[in-house]
């Protein structure tokens, strides 16, 4: 009976605010996305989508409210949809390979968990209009990643985890997984507004917290997307030496790191008493042949034998895997990288469509950040490529597409919130353009428009 009703108020909430407050549906979205509703397994709800748990229904919930939001809003979406095409053109094969799938059950879930990070972009550019608009969603951000701070923190100390060498911090029901990936996309936002605003020493030591809830996750993959987004975020915003020589250690931090510390080591590799720098510059092969998959490997393989080989070009239809592991007994119910599930499902074409969309985020966002004329656009565009090397960097050994609400909208709403940035700009530009001439008509000079006269019969000369 209580998870029906947390079930309805997942749905109902969102809804209701987004007739009523689009600004704070989108503050209480980005504050409260890594709340833990994991109920255990008499928590799953039975329904006509198969077996739903409260993050789906959450997921449900904003995926309604931010449509309910953006389809009366044509006009402007017809300008996003020129520049977001390549992101809209693999949604839409997305929702076309639904055609060959083998479930339209599944193909609508995992449809909606690949659009819901989209939709939330364009709910922040439709509904947002003020730079005090932005900044409250960038304190939302920053609370919610001190609320994981403190909810892993305190699911310690009440002992309800145990953290050691093979369970990480996080927060319970969310997972070490999901948690140092919420901490390393926001992370990124610390170190932006560190690197472009004039007293960064508060968002240094924000920046420090979260990458060091990020270590004390003991998740590879995170890491590494934390390492390589620090360097992205230093190289594009550097100068001179600094550009190259920080970067640089931020890499070669990452096998460092997996190396010299026994901790990290015995995660890594399956004999980790073997491993050494020696090693992995004279034999790197040997090295590699020693990295502890957990099982990723065969599954990897089997999944690309099964549903990829058979259709390499368009794949075997999306929402194919899950609907396989659900229906068969394999102990699996996602397989653990996003680029093996996409590949299987939507194929070559697929993927090489959203090859593109992400070539061309960056590109947008780096010009955002050399074009950009205030501190906020600076911090935005800085904040939105790092984020989005980190959820790239995630998504190749883990299942980053279903953390929707606790890292999806994270970096798509980063990058909203870049675009917008811009747009303030330019709109601004033109107010004091038009404010320009109305002081000084003399302004209008060779602009091809004439101002008006107060006294019509002198002529102009």
């Amino acid at each position: 009976m209580v998870v029906g009703y947390l079930a309805a108020a997942l749905i109902v909430i969102p809804l209701v605010l987004a007739f009523f407050s689009p600004l704070l549906l989108i503050c209480l979205a980005l504050s409260t996305g890594v709340l833990p509703l994991a109920l255990g397994p008499d928590g799953l709800l039975a329904s006509d989508f198969g077996r739903l748990d409260l993050y789906s229904i959450r997921v449900f919930g904003l995926w309604l409210a931010s449509m309910l939001l953006i389809v009366p809003s044509f006009s402007r979406l017809l300008d996003y949809s020129v520049r977001f095409r390549w992101h809209l053109a693999f949604l839409f094969f997305a929702v076309m390979a639904m055609i060959w799938s083998p479930s339209l059950l599944y193909g609508a879930r995992m449809v909606a968990k690949l659009s819901a990070p989209f939709l939330f972009l364009l709910l922040v550019l439709v509904s947002i209009s003020s730079w005090t608009a932005l900044r409250s969603m960038e304190r939302a951000m920053f609370f919610s990643g001190i609320l994981a701070v403190v909810i892993s923190l305190g699911a310690v100390v009440a002992g309800y985890v145990t953290v050691n060498s093979s369970v990480g911090l996080g927060i319970p029901g969310l997972g070490p997984a999901g948690t140092s990936a919420h901490l390393a996309i926001l992370a990124m936002l610390a170190l932006a507004a560190a690197r472009t605003r004039a007293i960064p020493v508060v968002y240094v030591v924000i920046a420090l917290c979260f990458g060091a809830a990020v270590i004390a996750g003991f998740t590879r993959i995170t890491i590494a997307g934390l390492f390589l987004g620090v360097t992205v975020v230093l190289w594009v915003s550097g100068s001179g030496w600094f550009r190259w020589v920080l970067p640089l250690a931020g890499v070669a931090s990452i096998p460092a790191l997996f190396i010299f510390s026994e901790t990290f080591r015995r995660r890594m590799f399956k004999n980790q008493d073997g491993i050494s720098l020696d090693m992995l510059t004279h034999d790197p092969a040997a090295a590699l042949d020693q990295i502890h998959g957990s099982g990723r490997f065969d599954h990897w393989a089997y999944v690309m034998k099964t549903f990829f080989e058979p259709n390499p070009v368009f794949g075997s239809g999306v929402g194919t895997t899950q609907h396989y592991f659900y229906t068969h007994q394999l102990g699996l119910s996602v397989i653990h990288s996003e680029y093996v599930r996409l590949l299987a499902e939507v194929g070559l074409f697929g993927v090489g469509l959203l090859v593109l969309a992400v070539i061309a985020y960056m590109v947008r966002l780096r010009r955002n950040f050399l074009l950009a004329k205030t501190i906020q656009t600076k911090t935005y565009a800085l904040a939105g490529l790092g984020s989005l090397v980190v959820y790239l960097t995630f998504m190749a050994t883990d299942n980053a597409i279903d953390y929707v609400t606790s890292s999806g909208i994270y970096v798509f709403c980063l990058i909203a919130m870049s675009e917008k940035a811009r747009d303030l700009e330019a709109a601004q530009v033109a107010g004091d353009q038009v404010e320009a001439v109305r002081i000084d008509p003399s302004s209008a000079a060779g602009t091809g428009t004439m101002p008006s006269r107060r006294y019509p019969i002198l002529a102009w000369k």
